[in-house]
């Protein structure tokens, strides 16, 4: 096995065992449950790397990729992709790894139509690329351009939070059982559809967003309190907080990108996830991601995407949620840096990706398309 030149790194300290220990955990289970590397793709998905030492480059025309390393003892993986394979991956998604990509390889990958995708620890969205040849739509970019403003802005509006609300509902009704605390909250998203269904296209876009501000607490307070499930936390403890999902804030370094719970760091890599599906998909739709509807650009290059987005983030929370609700963690799945900031064990991040790899479909976007015209 070819050793990475930083793989001492694994091997000092209780702490960097028990994160190799849960790293060879979650790289079994993905194995288990996922595509066997060796066979071809039954169908287009995504291919997921993460690591030390990731590298794709062109070896006799072909694609090698070759996975990182994230522990040691750790077989080295790699896989050859064929050009015209019918069952190419339609994306190759890079979780906050180190390696090198050869311009070959973009060639290759922009040939191919597969596109990639980079994340870092924070699940925000680093690189998209490989497909090349696109150009917004002229007559789309109009559109956009005349949507920010009058009626239509919030008529658009109207439909994403309320799609994002009605979303919200099913994925409390899909993932906890009945009780009176969540029925009320239900009780209290359907009353905020009936408030944003009688609001009219003159209404102001803040009036919209308030409803929805107010409908996002109540829901994610629902899941404050939950309990999570630990082991091994006397070899290395835990912050009390860690023992339950916590909120979305979670004090006053919240205006930092580091998340301070690992639920929250699952979601952050879940709406990773999310914004660069939606991404993809707007640009291939010929519509321009940095003309938004309801979010601005002033911190924000792709303010499309994250509107976009609304009405599938409850999905993402689903999937999150319920992985979070079902496995039994241990302290080598997650490290914390002097700011509180909380970073998956990349392994299991490749696990956690995997769950959202098919989330996105193209409904969102042919709605909007509808929306525009």
């Amino acid at each position: 096995m070819e050793k990475h030149p930083n793989i001492e790194l694994f091997k000092s300290g209780d702490d960097d065992f028990a994160w190799a220990e849960r790293s060879e955990y979650w790289r079994k289970r993905n194995s288990k449950h996922g595509r066997d590397r060796r066979k071809k793709f039954n169908y287009r998905q995504p291919l997921i790397l993460c690591g030390h030492g990731v590298r794709l480059r062109v070896d006799h025309g072909t694609l090698l990729v070759r996975n990182g390393f994230t522990h040691y003892p750790q077989e080295q993986e790699e896989i050859r992709f064929f050009p015209g394979d019918p069952n190419l991956p339609d994306r190759i998604v890079v979780l906050d790894s180190s390696g090198s990509l050869t311009l070959d390889a973009l060639a290759w990958l922009s040939d191919q139509q597969i596109t990639l995708v980079q994340l870092n620890w924070r699940g925000e969205i680093n690189v998209i690329g490989g497909v090349t040849g696109h150009s917004a739509k002229r007559n789309l970019v109009e559109a956009q351009l005349a949507a920010q403003h009058g009626t239509r802005r919030i008529k658009i509006a109207r439909w994403l939070i309320s799609d994002k609300i009605a979303a919200s509902i099913d994925t409390l009704q899909k993932t906890l059982p009945k009780s009176d605390e969540r029925e009320f909250v239900e009780g209290h998203l359907e009353n905020c559809l009936k408030k944003i269904s009688r609001i009219v296209d003159t209404a102001p876009l803040a009036r919209l967003s308030g409803i929805e501000g107010t409908a996002a607490a109540v829901y994610f307070r629902l899941w404050h309190g939950l309990p999570l499930r630990w082991s091994n936390v006397k070899r290395k403890p835990i912050p009390e907080s860690w023992q339950r999902i916590g909120p979305r804030k979670m004090g006053w370094r919240d205006n930092s990108r580091n998340a301070r719970h690992p639920v929250n760091a699952m979601l952050n890599y879940g709406y990773g996830m999310l914004a660069s599906q939606v991404r993809i998909q707007t640009v291939a739709a010929g519509l321009d991601p940095s003309i938004g509807i309801m979010h601005g650009n002033k911190d924000n290059r792709i303010p499309l995407v994250y509107d976009l987005m609304e009405p599938l983030r409850p999905v993402v929370d689903q999937a999150i949620f319920e992985f979070a609700l079902e496995h039994t963690f241990s302290p080598g799945d997650f490290a914390f840096n002097r700011w509180g900031g909380c970073r998956l064990n990349p392994q299991m991040a490749k696990v956690v990706a995997s769950r959202l790899t098919a989330i996105s479909d193209n409904r969102v976007i042919n709605t909007f398309l509808k929306q525009l015209r």
